[in-house]
């Protein structure tokens, strides 16, 4: 098992969209979601020190209906979410967004101040 380590604010977070959430050239806010349960729950991103965005789009069950975009961590942090670095067995980049409310007009504006941060590093099609 990997070690769980402190990931630095300047750092990025490479996170897949697919196509599914653009609509009129557009992410979306449903394109970031929180998945899993309890200590699990968060929204999977691969952690540019053990990842590049090429092989984040890789891992996508079909790459090209995804896009990869991109974060600053410490820019997550600052809108109040939380980064967590979660490797897996087979992926010690994968990491954790968390802290998207579950409802209402908090869980929207979270997922607005998200969709103002990304930068694409790989767009889709």
């Amino acid at each position: 098992m990997w070690l769980i380590e402190r990931i630095p604010d300047e750092d990025r977070l490479f996170y897949r969209i697919h196509k599914s959430y653009i609509v009129e050239g557009e992410v979306v806010p449903g394109a970031f979601q929180e998945r899993g349960e309890d200590d699990t729950r968060g929204m999977s991103t691969d952690w540019e020190k053990y990842s590049t965005a090429e092989s984040a789009w890789l891992r996508s069950k079909i790459p090209t209906d995804n896009g990869i975009v991109e974060f600053i961590v410490g820019e997550i942090r600052a809108i109040d979410l939380e980064v967590a670095h979660a490797p897996l067995p087979d992926n010690q980049a994968h990491s954790h967004i968390k802290g998207i409310p579950h409802e209402g007009q908090l869980k929207t504006q979270a997922r607005l101040k998200l969709k103002r941060l990304l930068k694409w590093s790989i767009e889709i099609g």
